[in-house]
C-alpha cells in the first residue's frame, strides 16, 4: 500500500482541522499552505475554522469554572487581584472582548485570548461570539487572499 498525499482527499481536510485546532497554530499558518497544495479555499477556510473553533470552546468552557474559581481565590480578603489578572484585564480594557476576539487570530492567538478575557470575567457567550467572528473572517480573508495571489502566479 502505497501512501501519497493528494490535496483534497478528506484526510488532507482532516489534517487542516487538527493542525488548526492546536493552540499555537492558528488558521493564519494552516489555510495558506493547504491551498497551495491544491486544497478547495472555501473548504480549506471552512475546514480550518471548525479546527480552530473546536479547542477555542472547549478552552472556553473548561476555563470558566477554573477562572471563576481564581478570581474568587485570588481576590482572597484584600479585594485586590494579583498582577497577572491585572496584566489581563488591561489588555481586555484596551481592546475590549470585541477588538480581543477580531484581531486575537493576528495578534495572540485565539486561546490566549479567550483565557485573557475569561479571566477578566467577560462571560463565555461573549468571548465566543467575538471569537466566532474573528475567526471566520480571518478564515475567509486569509482563503480569499491566498486564492487571489495563487490565480496571480498561474
Amino acid at each position: 500500500m502505497e501512501f501519497t498525499f493528494e490535496a483534497g482527499q478528506w484526510w488532507s481536510y482532516l489534517i487542516v482541522f487538527v493542525a488548526a485546532a492546536v493552540p499555537v497554530i492558528e488558521v493564519l499558518l494552516v489555510i495558506p499552505p493547504a491551498i497551495l497544495a491544491g486544497m478547495s479555499p472555501l473548504l480549506t477556510a471552512i475546514v480550518a475554522f471548525a479546527g480552530n473553533m473546536s479547542t477555542v470552546v472547549l478552552v472556553a468552557f473548561l476555563g470558566e469554572g477554573i477562572f471563576s474559581r481564581l478570581r474568587k481565590t485570588r481576590l482572597g480578603g484584600s479585594g485586590k487581584p494579583s498582577p497577572r489578572m491585572q496584566r489581563a484585564g488591561e489588555l481586555v480594557r484596551k481592546w475590549g472582548v470585541p477588538g480581543l476576539g477580531l484581531l486575537a487570530p493576528l495578534l495572540t492567538g485565539t486561546h490566549l485570548a479567550t483565557i485573557a478575557a475569561l479571566t477578566t470575567g467577560a462571560s463565555v457567550g461573549t468571548v465566543l461570539r467575538w471569537m466566532t467572528l474573528g475567526l471566520l473572517g480571518w478564515s475567509f480573508l486569509v482563503a480569499g487572499v491566498t486564492a487571489a495571489g495563487l490565480d496571480l502566479f498561474t
